[in-house]
């Protein structure tokens, strides 16, 4: 008799560690590797916005003033680019959004800002996770201003 009950408390314990432990462990991990693939994503969409930003200088200007001016179709191209390059994303519904875009001149670089709204990866319980990310790219002009 006394078997039993070191045997039912035995069972007992694996299955509240099981429970409260290695679920909720097992649960995190999947959790965060999409984040990290979603991060991951994010950034490689960033990138290729800030290369389609880059391209959109405006030349005319360039050649009149030698400042580094994007055209007004910039963001647009930029976020073409960026749907293009987050697949994963776009099968699962999430679009990642152009948040800023800044030129440096003295580094001549384009600086694109990133956000997408990664809810949908996750439980309903944890919504409004924002993945952002900063893609740089170089401007490369050839001739004199």
């Amino acid at each position: 008799m006394l078997r039993h009950g070191r045997q039912a408390y035995s069972t007992l314990w694996w299955v509240s560690f099981l429970t409260f432990c290695l679920v909720p462990l097992a649960a995190l991990s999947v959790g965060l590797g999409r984040y990290f693939y979603a991060r991951a994503e994010v950034q490689k969409a960033a990138d290729a916005a800030a290369l389609a930003a880059a391209q959109e200088v405006d030349l005319s200007l360039y050649r009149d003033t030698g400042r580094i001016e994007l055209m007004p179709s910039s963001a647009s191209v930029a976020g073409a680019y960026a749907n293009m390059n987050s697949s994963y994303l776009a099968v699962r519904g999430i679009y990642p959004q152009v948040t800023g875009i800044v030129v440096d001149q003295a580094q001549r670089t384009v600086l694109v800002s990133m956000a997408a709204d990664a809810s949908l990866l996750f439980p309903s319980v944890l919504g409004g996770i924002v993945v952002r990310a900063e893609g740089e790219a170089e401007v490369r002009l050839r001739g004199s201003p």
